[in-house]
């Protein structure tokens, strides 16, 4: 266990959830002093966190017997989150068991393991609670005739297609799209390094959770940095739009040594201040509605070209039901418009690491994005090692009213 020490502003964001207690611990005299020993205190709390990255605690209470004799386990929610899925705490709790048994000589790892067998404790997915979009959705995809592959992400099939030879050039999808977004993008970018374009979960191929709680900003980043490091993606080039930028910068945060440059086009990080008028259009109809058109959606906003009859089916390919469209539907609410906004702290502290990195970056900028039109000059406030913004004649999704062009500027600026 790596206990930690939890800045008290990231403490006053979340709340305390009791999930296990023990009123006389020190029934059990070896274990209690086990215990002790190993967090180095009598009465306290100590803090460490979960392979979910979620937030736990053991706070000791000494009643005089000379031991710990109350003990607690708190779990950390965000505030205005709901609980994270059962099977993310269950699997907590296991590792936090197994660890007293590991601390404590006269316990059995084994028969914990043993117990939560038994006693059906889920650690991972329960049936019927994740849905698999069909291939046959798939099927005679205009201009993307890319093999799809899998990676196993915490018992989640993330789903990918690359391209080409040489250093990663991982190209991030936002809302509501999936790598199908970046095909005319694709083929020139694969003769400049090994292109991978993955489906982010909820999304594309890869699987989709059913309860609306399983998508939360840090589960979205969690599952990426898994996606890389299963990978071993090395000296990165990030191409990140949308959404993909407020996964893909955050992940640049935790894990810098796997990143060689950086392309965002249309996307930022946010700190949680009020964000612009159209945005909370964007977010008050995404409240609303019940499903998604992602096909005409897309095709709304794109200013240089209208999709075809079969494009539009292609972006619908994903959703055969709105059953399928959780995530998507989710997405815009997780965006921090508030200060305490969930999400909105971890992304200032990665703002501040972000401020830290030399990466070559590049802006890639719709003229006629209004929704994040001012999220270009937040990122010009972080990064050092910036060229100038290439503006594009495009709205939101540049990948579709220029994405030739934009794959030009990449390989242009990337050239030695």
């Amino acid at each position: 266990m790596n206990f930690i020490t939890p800045p008290a502003e990231e403490l006053s964001y979340l709340r305390p959830d009791p999930l296990l207690v023990e009123q006389e611990l020190d029934v059990r005299p070896d274990v209690a002093e086990a215990i002790e020993h190993a967090v180095g205190t009598r009465a306290g709390r100590v803090y460490w966190r979960s392979k979910h990255d979620h937030l736990y605690a053991l706070e000791l209470g000494d009643l005089g017997c000379g031991r710990p004799s109350l003990a607690t386990v708190y779990g950390f929610w965000d505030r205005f989150e709901p609980r994270p899925p059962e099977h993310e705490i269950d699997a907590g709790l296991l590792d936090f068991c197994l660890w007293v048994a590991d601390v404590a000589p006269s316990l059995n790892p084994a028969d914990v393991a043993r117990v939560g067998h038994f006693a059906n404790v889920r650690t991972s997915w329960p049936d019927g609670s994740v849905l698999r979009t069909p291939e046959e959705r798939f099927r005679e995809l205009p201009d993307f005739a890319y093999e799809p592959r899998y990676v196993d992400v915490e018992g989640l099939r993330m789903a990918y297609v690359e391209a080409g030879a040489g250093d990663p050039i991982l190209l991030l999808h936002g809302e509501p799209t999936w790598s199908y977004l970046y095909r005319h993008m694709i083929p020139p970018l694969s003769r400049a390094g090994r292109v991978i374009a993955p489906d982010l979960v909820g999304f594309g191929r890869s699987d989709k959770p059913v309860a609306q709680n399983a998508y939360t900003y840090r589960s979205h980043v969690r599952w990426l940095r898994q996606f890389i490091e299963k990978l071993d993606l090395r000296r990165i080039t990030l191409v990140c739009q949308d959404w993909g930028g407020l996964l893909g910068l955050r992940v640049l945060s935790q894990t810098p040594e796997r990143f060689r440059r950086v392309v965002a086009m249309n996307t930022g990080i946010s700190p949680g201040g009020p964000p612009g008028e159209a945005f909370l259009r964007w977010r008050r109809f995404a409240l609303r509605a019940e499903s998604l058109d992602v096909g005409r959606l897309i095709d709304n906003t794109l200013v240089t070209r209208k999709l075809s009859d079969v494009e539009r089916t292609a972006y619908d390919a994903p959703f055969p039901s709105k059953q399928f469209q959780t995530g998507a539907l989710v997405f815009p609410r997780l965006v921090p418009i508030r200060y305490d906004h969930p999400g909105a702290y971890d992304n200032r502290v990665a703002i501040e690491r972000l401020r830290q990195l030399d990466l070559p970056v590049l802006l890639i900028w719709g003229k006629h994005d209004a929704i994040t039109a001012p999220a270009e000059a937040h990122l010009r406030s972080i990064f050092r090692n910036l060229a100038p913004t290439a503006w594009l004649n495009a709205g939101h999704f540049i990948q579709e009213d220029a994405g030739p062009e934009a794959a030009a500027r990449i390989m242009e600026w990337m050239a030695p």
